[in-house]
């Protein structure tokens, strides 16, 4: 009986830890917000967001009239 219980808890254990793993790990946003136009930016370019910024997270499509869409459009030239 005694070896069950401690099965048992070895078990609930480790579902526990997979569980806690799990939890840490998280995906990038499918939206973010310019920090300089305030206009949702979305992973995608589309022919409102034709500019790359790239950011810790991933890289977002912004429109080019923003700072932030100026800036990435001058490091490309």
């Amino acid at each position: 009986m005694k070896n069950v219980l401690k099965s048992f808890v070895a078990v609930l254990a480790l579902a526990t830890m997979v569980a806690a793993y799990g939890q840490k790990t998280k995906a990038a946003p499918k939206t973010m917000t310019c920090p300089s136009c305030h206009m949702a930016m979305g992973l995608k370019k589309t022919a409102a967001t034709p500019v790359a910024i790239k950011t810790k997270n991933g890289t977002y499509y912004c429109c080019a009239g923003c700072a932030s869409g100026k800036a990435a459009l001058k490091k490309k030239k």
